[in-house]
């Protein structure tokens, strides 16, 4: 048979091919799946910090408008997110302990402090690498595609300074100047 390892993010990998982040790519058995049919790697499914605020936010009001004080709300927003934080966080264990695959997770964050918890976390509880799944909308008018772009410099830099393991950034297909971008990350981040 051909040998087809290669490497990715320095990973040492037995094939090109990585199953994405995916619904395939957010429980044990799919993972374990995955890798008896031979991938070279996984992504996980992205934790998204946006939909654990909404998780949050509408436990809080599924009684029929029942207020339960602020006390009562900030703590089911801190039991939701450390839940899924550590479901999240128990995938990447299961998957580093049942399995070969190099194990690469993913974030989605909207609060400037979560990206670098949730990647300490993540290296913390093992995962090889980690992608940052950053999507800002340009939609304000107001906002240049420099000051758009400056801010993902300022998420993959907070982030790398935090960790060790490798990160690599999930751009969406709305993004600004993706030439000019190639030129001035290589030069602003190491």
């Amino acid at each position: 048979m051909t040998d087809m390892r290669t490497t990715y993010l320095g990973l040492d990998i037995d094939n090109p091919i990585l199953v994405g982040s995916s619904g395939f790519t957010g429980n044990i058995k799919d993972i374990v799946a995955i890798a008896e049919q031979g991938a070279g790697g996984v992504v996980l499914k992205s934790l998204f910090e946006e939909e654990i605020q909404g998780e949050a936010g509408s436990l809080a009001g599924s009684s029929k408008g029942a207020s339960y004080g602020s006390e009562a709300e900030a703590y089911l927003d801190y039991y939701v997110k450390q839940n899924n934080v550590q479901n999240y966080l128990a995938l990447i264990r299961e998957s580093k302990k049942n399995t070969s695959l190099p194990v690469i997770a993913s974030i989605n964050c909207v609060s400037s402090t979560e990206w670098t918890s949730f990647a300490s976390r993540i290296q913390d509880a093992g995962a090889d690498a980690l992608e940052l799944n950053i999507f800002i909308l340009p939609s304000n008018p107001r906002t240049s595609s420099a000051e758009l772009e400056k801010r993902y410099f300022e998420i993959i830099g907070a982030v790398k300074k935090n960790i060790s393991i490798p990160v690599c950034v999930k751009i969406s297909p709305y993004f600004t100047a993706m030439a000019k971008t190639y030129v001035d990350i290589s030069e602003t981040v190491d």
